[in-house]
């Protein structure tokens, strides 16, 4: 599930000629410590690999990721069957779409291709995946009943697991882009980054370009509990940016970036795979309607809590 940056540089536009590509490198600093572990140690150093090799092509970063969707949809389409076999070939496919939704950032940054209709085709191209994905997971609870569960319950069920992954995903962006700009920047990108989204919302702008403002002005409203007024949006003082730096290396901090890097869309997704993986798809559903819900709440709640302290701090 994809992160916008402040910095991504984007996608389809021509390379920077003139500067040639910049080096062909994974996350670092606070991106780094955000990042689901079974990108940082796994899915990152295998993608890195592989935008070596097309950096110096005519592929660009959204080719890259629109064929994601292409694999997810084989994955899907093979979770319909009660067969254990076409779950691992399912969850192997759908873990090669989510190695190159590492490619297509990483490329995008080594060749200097960059614009927000690139990053939304990016979002979308995630948010498309998951739907196919879990299409496939619906259509095996359903036809293979699970013993004491109406299918109907099932299909609940499954539907309540994909919405906090979905919780999951927004909020993980949107902090994420809060810590970047407070820790990397000293200051708080996510209200002009939102205001540059709205305001740059003309007739020409693509569907994706829309939907991917309207989730994040709604993560807005549901984070910050205040609709979105680019004349009027509230934002941390340099004061407060300030203390909060001044404690980036705390122990609080650093268990706020362990918190989002094993509670983001993306680990949600690898702990989905890992449970097709170990043939415990519905127990895995289960468990992220139940324990999973209650866990991102918390987890959201906390970051809220922890972002407030500072501006009682200074208050």
């Amino acid at each position: 599930m994809a992160t916008l940056e402040p910095e991504a540089l984007a996608r389809d536009s021509a390379p920077d000629e003139a500067g040639g590509p910049d080096p062909i490198a994974g996350p670092k600093g606070w991106k780094r410590r955000l990042e689901d572990p079974f990108n940082t140690f796994y899915r990152y150093p295998v993608a890195l690999g592989i935008t070596r090799l097309l950096v110096h092509t005519r592929i660009t970063p959204n080719q890259v990721s629109l064929v994601q969707p292409i694999f997810a949809a084989a994955a899907g389409y093979l979770l319909t069957f009660d067969d254990f076999r076409a779950h691992v070939a399912a969850a192997l496919l759908f873990e090669t779409r989510s190695i190159l939704d590492c490619v297509d950032g990483s490329l995008a940054r080594a060749k200097k291709m960059s614009s927000p209709n690139g990053h939304a085709i990016d979002a979308m191209a995630d948010w498309l995946g998951v739907v196919l994905l879990y299409a496939g997971i619906f259509h095996f609870v359903y036809h293979h009943p699970i013993p004491g569960v109406s299918p109907l319950a099932a299909l609940g069920i499954v539907a309540i697991a994909l919405l906090q992954g979905g919780l999951r995903s927004m909020a993980a962006d949107y902090f994420k882009n809060k810590y970047l700009g407070i820790y990397e920047r000293a200051r708080d990108d996510v209200p002009e980054l939102l205001r540059e989204k709205l305001l740059g919302l003309d007739e020409y702008a693509s569907p994706f370009a829309r939907i991917d403002a309207w989730i994040m002005r709604n993560g807005h409203l549901l984070f910050e509990l205040e609709r979105f007024d680019p004349n009027r949006v509230r934002t941390l003082s340099a004061g407060e940016i300030e203390h909060m730096s001044r404690e980036e290396h705390s122990t609080k901090t650093k268990l706020i970036g362990f918190l989002w890097s094993i509670s983001s869309g993306d680990a949600f997704l690898s702990f989905v795979i890992v449970s097709i993986l170990l043939d415990r798809l519905w127990q895995g559903q289960l468990f992220f309607a139940t324990v999973g819900c209650v866990w991102i709440v918390l987890v959201v709640i906390t970051n809220v809590a922890f972002i407030r302290s500072y501006r009682r701090a200074r208050t």
